[in-house]
């Protein structure tokens, strides 16, 4: 071989090495970091920490919830009980909507006492 083409290759293998000699010190150092919290501005922006109203308001959905769950069980095995009776299926069906609008009701009463700040007394 040549004395370029060898001199050439040389420059190219010590050019390799520096670089990963670069990235091997880059990655070292990297990995020295101490992890901080995420709340280095002391706000904490967690989902999993409500307020009181936030819990309040969790408190509401969650009971409408379970009522609505029980509505609806209720009105299926009353519909399947009508059978084929229409009449006795429509007045089910107005039966099933009241329920659902008085379960609405309770919970936007319910969050309205969520929102109740300070109450008026001192």
């Amino acid at each position: 071989m040549p004395q370029q083409v060898r001199h050439n290759r040389t420059i190219r293998s010590i050019r390799i090495l520096g670089m990963a000699a670069a990235l091997g010190l880059l990655v070292v150092g990297l990995s020295q970091c101490r992890m901080v919290s995420d709340n280095i501005t002391g706000v904490n922006v967690g989902s999993n920490r409500l307020s009181a109203k936030g819990q309040c308001v969790k408190a509401c959905n969650d009971a409408y919830e379970d009522g609505a769950r029980a509505e609806e069980s209720r009105h299926k095995e009353a519909t399947r009980a009508c059978g084929n009776d229409k009449a006795c299926k429509d007045a089910e069906n107005k039966v099933h909507d009241a329920n659902m609008d008085k379960l609405q009701d309770q919970r936007k009463n319910c969050k309205r006492g969520c929102y109740n700040e300070g109450g008026g007394k001192a």
